[in-house]
């Protein structure tokens, strides 16, 4: 049975986001499902091919990706396709695809452009292994797709301003200031998004990273904040349904109660990062009664909590 959250992983994400490759899963995935992927082709149109009913489907390709006046590149589902077909769209430039195909076409992996992907063993079939700490790190810190998308969407804008400035001949360091709401390790991968997804030529990281917001005044801040990683952990993982509530609570409370303002970008959607900004900020004395209280009713979900929902809860909060 095909489940859309099985493709809510650090590869497909680098696959089809960060790096701008194209996709090709085997055996068949009904197109609810693979329609899961749409979250990360943040930037594109969709657009649905039924292979079956298209007689000259390579002619149509060819047609489109040279007379698009669309701001925005398209990315094609192209499903129910046989090895022949997949074989001619693999030969075709400048087209961004993801096809599905119930038949064994692993004998048609040819260099890195397309990467494959057995949906049966779960395994790919010629995907280099990279560093996904960035990847991880945006799936884990989002509770809901809604949320993913957005932070792959403000990836997206950044990436937009940064191109905007390189039109503009701006100088190095007003590109880095774009980049000063994310980690430097992660400045690297976005610049390559940028770089992939506009056609340009970007400054090397190394050069960008002098003028990082990353200073010993900065560093001299973080000091004096406590970090409230391991309180969050245990609050998140004692009891699922608690744990899943309490993220809900703290993200109203942001938007309720914080000039999001004052957040870094990592505070506004990273709930261990929201979590130690209120700690360090907002409750230097603890989590409020009041929110506790709301916590307790699970006023968001409405889940009624059980004898043993209750003994975690305490557990918690003792």
């Amino acid at each position: 049975m095909d489940i859309g959250e099985d493709f809510i992983t650090p590869e497909f994400l680098n696959i089809l986001f960060f790096q701008q490759k194209n996709l090709v899963i085997f055996p068949y995935v009904d197109l609810k499902h693979l329609h899961a992927l749409e979250i990360f082709a943040t930037g594109h149109n969709i657009v649905d091919l039924e292979s079956t009913v298209l007689h000259d489907l390579k002619n149509i390709l060819e047609f489109e990706a040279s007379n698009s006046y669309s701001q925005n590149p398209t990315l094609y589902f192209i499903y129910n396709l046989d090895t022949p077909k997949v074989k001619q769209i693999m030969a075709l430039d400048g087209i961004r695809c993801i096809l599905n195909s119930n038949e064994n076409i692993s004998e048609l992996v040819n260099g890195s452009r397309f990467v494959f992907y057995n949906k049966k063993n779960g395994t790919f079939l010629n995907y280099l292994e990279t560093n996904l700490n960035f990847e991880k790190s945006l799936i884990s810190s989002s509770t809901s797709p809604v949320m993913l998308q957005d932070s792959i969407q403000n990836i997206k804008s950044t990436a937009t301003r940064i191109f905007e400035q390189m039109n503009l001949n701006s100088s190095e360091d007003k590109v880095a200031a774009l980049l000063k709401d994310y980690d430097t390790d992660y400045w690297e991968k976005i610049l390559g998004f940028t770089s992939r997804y506009y056609h340009i030529q970007l400054p090397n990281v190394s050069e960008l990273l002098k003028y990082s917001p990353d200073t010993s005044s900065v560093k001299l801040r973080a000091k004096d904040l406590h970090d409230f990683s391991d309180e969050y952990e245990l609050i998140v993982s004692k009891n699922k349904a608690l744990g899943k509530e309490f993220v809900q609570l703290i993200h109203e409370y942001r938007s309720e109660r914080v000039n999001s303002s004052h957040l870094e970008l990592e505070e506004l959607f990273s709930p261990l990062r929201l979590y130690n900004y209120l700690r360090n900020r907002h409750w230097k004395e603890g989590i409020p009664e009041s929110f506790i209280k709301d916590w307790s009713e699970m006023k968001l979900s409405g889940y009624e909590l059980s004898e043993e929902d209750i003994m975690d809860f305490e557990d918690i909060c003792s």
